[in-house]
């Protein structure tokens, strides 16, 4: 996740995309923000957005980068935010320059997030990660289960806080946040 950044407004493309291209674009500059494997965006959802005015129609059944820059946003939001706080956040109806300008500011917040996040995971993570201490070592604060004897270097913790949270942590320091189960 820390690596991850949104596409800056010069890199969306700049050829107006079908529906299918747009949902393959999508998906893929996406698949780093979400934590399960699942299809971020589908013929559906779009259309529903359309319907909602969350973001603007198509013209001519094609998609330009204010449309994907729209559904950037509102695929991200829509994790944390209900669609109408997201149409208050990210009117339809922007001019070209102002969505630019709202997606420049939403992803640079967004790279502080990730990094935000990432850094405050592996300052969490540090104690197990750094000099070999053992699970009697770290105190209450995080519960280990004993290591999966196929993956002697990876492991997974709770994190008790107001969040129920399990952070992955794999041999070669990659971390993957993900919400407990119950």
């Amino acid at each position: 996740m820390k690596n991850y950044t949104f596409p800056r407004w010069n890199d969306l493309p700049e050829i107006e995309l079908y529906m299918d291209q747009v949902i393959t674009y999508m998906n893929d500059k996406l698949k780093d923000t979400y934590f399960y494997d699942e299809k971020f965006i589908t013929k559906s959802m779009i259309n529903n957005y359309v319907k909602l005015k969350t973001i603007p129609a198509p013209v001519k059944k094609r998609y330009s980068k204010i449309h994907l820059a729209y559904l950037l946003i509102v695929c991200t939001l829509k994790q944390t935010l209900d669609m109408s706080t997201i149409q208050k956040i990210v009117p339809v109806g922007l001019t070209e320059d102002e969505i630019k300008r709202v997606y420049t500011s939403f992803a640079r917040n967004q790279k502080k997030a990730f990094d935000y996040v990432s850094e405050s995971i592996k300052s969490l993570a540090a104690p197990i990660l750094g000099d070999g201490n053992t699970s009697e070592d770290i105190g209450d604060d995080l519960a280990l289960p004993p290591f999966p004897a196929y993956q002697p270097n990876a492991f997974t913790f709770k994190v008790k806080s107001n969040w129920d949270w399990t952070i992955s942590v794999a041999e070669n320091a990659w971390i993957e946040v993900t919400p407990s189960a119950g």
